[in-house]
C-alpha cells in the first residue's frame, strides 16, 4: 500500500464492502498455535483477530464479499500459501509507528469470498511468527469458537 495507515483497525473498520453472507465464521486456527479468536462483523464483514494469552494481537482477518484494498506491486515481499492458495505478502507503513513490521495479503477464497489478513508486529522474529500462524490457517473448517465484542 501507497498510503501511510493510522491503525490496520481503524483501515479495517473504515472499509465496507458489498453485503457478505456470514455463514460460517472465522477460520480454524493451526493446532497448538496458543491463539484464539475475538470477532465483530456486521452483514458487510467480519474482523477475526487472533489473540495471544495475554490478549495480544498476532494478527488479523477480514472476510468480505471483494477486496476493500489493491496492494501496490511494489510493495511486495514474500510469496506464501493461505488454505491451499497462493498468495503475496505486502508491507504497509503505520504513520505512527514507523519501525513496525507490517504485512498485509488478499486471498481469494471462494466466489464473493476474499480473506484480508493483517499483521502488525514489533520484531522481525514476531512478523516472521504471525505470518507462519497465518498461512496455516482453515478456512474451509471455518466456525471455530470466538469471542464476540461489542
Amino acid at each position: 500500500m501507497n498510503a501511510c495507515l493510522c491503525s490496520a483497525a481503524g483501515l479495517l473498520l473504515a472499509l465496507a464492502a458489498p453485503a457478505f453472507a456470514q455463514s460460517s465464521g472465522c477460520p480454524a486456527l493451526p493446532a497448538g498455535s496458543a491463539l484464539h479468536w475475538e470477532q465483530t462483523g456486521t452483514d458487510t464483514l467480519m474482523i477475526c483477530k487472533a489473540l495471544d494469552d495475554q490478549g495480544n494481537q498476532a494478527f488479523g482477518v477480514m472476510l468480505t464479499a471483494e477486496p476493500s484494498m489493491d496492494p501496490k506491486r511494489h510493495n511486495r515481499e514474500e510469496k506464501g500459501v493461505i488454505d491451499g492458495k497462493e498468495m503475496r505478502w505486502y508491507r504497509t507503513e503505520i504513520a505512527n509507528r514507523p519501525d513496525a513490521q507490517t504485512r498485509v495479503a488478499v486471498v481469494e477464497l471462494d466466489k464473493d469470498r476474499y480473506a484480508q489478513i493483517w499483521i502488525d508486529a514489533d520484531s522481525p522474529a514476531a512478523l516472521q511468527a504471525s505470518m507462519t500462524t497465518a498461512e496455516r490457517l482453515d478456512f474451509r473448517r471455518a466456525g471455530t469458537p470466538v469471542a464476540s465484542s461489542p
